[in-house]
C-alpha cells in the first residue's frame, strides 16, 4: 500500500474499539474498556486522549498514545509526557508509519510539554534515536522467583512441561522452602507495627513523599497521581505503611496482576523514595513477602534497597533468561525542541545522566 493511502490524525472517541482490537492482535491479550478510560481518559494531568492515529480504509492500523506526567526537578516542576503502546497492525508494517505517526506527533504536541521520556525496547529504540532521542540508561529491575513452573514452562514449552511436571513440581517445592527458610533467617522479630490498606492511603503517602522528596528528576506524589496511578481495574492493589509511635515513617505500594497463568506481585512505589528509614522498609517488605507467597514472581525497582534484595532472594532481571522477564529496559529522553541545547539540562541537572534520574516501576509504562 503506498504511504499516501494512509491518514495521520489525532485521536477521535470513536477510535477507542479499534485501538483496543488492534492493541489485542499486536499483543495477544484483550484489555477492556474500563482499562482505557483508567489509563488515557482519567488521567490528572490533562484532558482527553493525547494520541495519534495511522488510518487506512476506515480502519486504525497505528497509533501513538502519550500519558501525560508531571516531573519535579527540585523545587521546579515540568509537565511532560510518556509515549506508550506505540502499536502497528502486521499487514501495515514497513510502510513508514512509525516515521509518520512520530512526525506528526512531535508536531502535534510540541508546545505542550517540556519533554518526552519513556523506556523503549531494543527494537524501538533506532527509530525514536533517528528523531533525537537519547539514552539516559539502564533502568534495572530484581525479581524473586518464588515459583519457578511458569518461567520453565517458557523455557522448554508447555508439551515439554507436561511431561516435565514431577520435576516442575519439585523445583518449586524446593524454591518454596529455601525461600521460606531465607525469610525466617532474616526477618525481624515482630512486624506489628505494619499497617495494610486495601485502598491507598493518599494523605499518609502523600505525607511521607513531602517529608523527603528525592534531589533526582522524579514524579512527585501529589494527590491527583497518587487517586490515579493505582487504581487500574487489571490490579490488585495493597498499600503497606510502617508507623513509630502512630506516626507513619515508610509505605511500599504493591499491585498483582495474573496473565498467561503467571501470577506477578509488582512493588510499584516505595516512600521515602530516598532510601530513609531502612528498617521500617525491611519490615515491609516481609510482611508484603509474607502476604504474597502465592505469586509467582515478586518483582521491585533495581535500586530498592539493595541489602534487602539480595537478603530475601531477588535477582537481577539481566540474570535471569526467560521470556516472561524483559531484558534490562532502559530511559530514553527527548526535550521539545530537542534542537535548544539547553534543554538537555533542567535546574542544573542533565537529562542524559543515569543518577540525575529516581523512578518506581508506578512510573514506567506498565499498564
Amino acid at each position: 500500500m503506498v504511504g499516501d493511502a494512509y491518514r495521520i490524525r489525532p485521536y477521535r472517541p470513536h477510535d477507542r474499539a479499534e485501538f483496543l482490537s488492534l492493541y489485542e492482535t499486536v499483543w495477544g491479550y484483550r484489555k477492556g474498556r474500563d482499562w482505557f478510560e483508567w489509563r488515557f481518559q482519567a488521567n490528572p494531568y490533562r484532558d482527553g486522549v493525547q494520541m495519534i492515529v495511522a488510518e487506512a480504509d476506515d480502519e486504525v492500523v497505528g497509533v501513538e498514545p502519550l500519558l501525560p506526567f508531571t516531573l519535579r526537578v527540585g523545587d521546579q516542576r515540568l509537565a511532560a509526557y510518556q509515549p506508550v503502546d506505540w502499536l502497528v497492525h502486521p499487514d501495515h508494517r514497513r510502510q513508514g508509519l512509525f516515521t509518520r505517526m512520530t512526525e506528526r506527533l512531535l508536531q502535534y504536541y510540541a508546545d505542550d510539554a517540556a519533554l518526552l521520556f519513556n523506556f523503549p525496547n531494543d527494537a524501538l529504540l533506532p527509530g525514536l534515536e533517528t528523531f533525537d532521542w537519547r539514552v539516559v540508561g539502564d533502568y534495572p529491575t530484581s525479581y524473586r522467583v518464588q515459583n519457578p513452573g511458569p518461567l520453565l514452562t517458557d523455557s522448554v514449552g508447555p508439551t515439554t512441561a507436561r511431561t516435565l511436571d514431577p520435576v516442575l513440581s519439585a523445583a518449586s517445592v524446593a524454591v518454596t522452602h529455601g525461600l521460606c527458610l531465607l525469610d525466617r533467617l532474616n526477618a525481624p522479630s515482630t512486624d506489628d507495627t505494619v499497617e495494610t490498606h486495601d485502598s491507598i492511603p493518599v494523605e499518609t503517602l502523600e505525607r511521607l513523599y513531602a517529608s523527603a522528596p528525592p534531589a533526582a528528576i522524579h514524579v512527585p506524589r501529589d494527590d491527583a497521581y497518587l487517586d490515579w496511578r493505582f487504581d487500574n481495574p487489571n490490579w490488585e492493589t495493597t498499600a503497606y505503611v510502617a508507623t513509630d509511635d502512630g506516626t507513619p515513617t515508610a509505605s511500599l505500594v504493591d499491585a498483582t496482576e495474573r496473565r498467561r497463568g503467571c501470577t506477578t506481585t509488582m512493588i510499584l512505589d516505595v516512600q521515602p523514595m530516598t532510601g530513609d528509614h531502612p528498617e521500617a522498609v525491611e519490615r515491609l517488605l516481609v510482611r508484603l513477602l509474607r502476604d504474597n507467597r502465592d505469586a509467582d514472581l515478586v518483582k521491585a525497582p533495581g535500586w530498592f534497597a539493595p541489602r534487602l534484595r539480595r537478603r530475601y532472594g531477588f535477582w537481577h532481571d539481566s540474570t535471569i533468561a526467560a521470556s516472561r522477564i524483559p531484558s534490562v529496559s532502559r530511559i530514553a529522553v527527548r526535550p521539545l525542541p530537542a534542537t535548544d541545547i539547553d534543554a538537555w539540562q533542567v535546574n542544573g541537572l542533565s537529562l542524559t545522566d543515569r543518577g540525575n534520574w529516581r523512578l518506581a516501576l508506578a512510573d514506567l509504562d506498565i499498564d
